[in-house]
């Protein structure tokens, strides 16, 4: 019972796995993509209300810490 090394690939096995690498990329990315299209009004929404929040806390602490 030797161990076997495992066989290195050749060229074509490699670009083939390449490709299929960049193909799941590529559909990973779509997806990825599609969703955000779905949503990002929703975000652009939370940003702007967690960014107005933030301002007025900042705001308010100033006005409250005078000397």
């Amino acid at each position: 019972m030797a161990d076997k090394e495992p066989t290195p690939k050749n060229m074509a096995q490699r670009f083939f796995d390449l490709c299929l690498l960049l193909l799941g990329g590529i559909i990973a990315l779509w997806v990825a993509l599609q969703l955000l299209a779905q949503f990002w009004g929703w975000i652009a929404l939370i940003a702007v209300l967690v960014t107005a929040i933030w301002a007025l806390v900042v705001i308010l602490r100033a006005r409250r810490n005078r000397w």
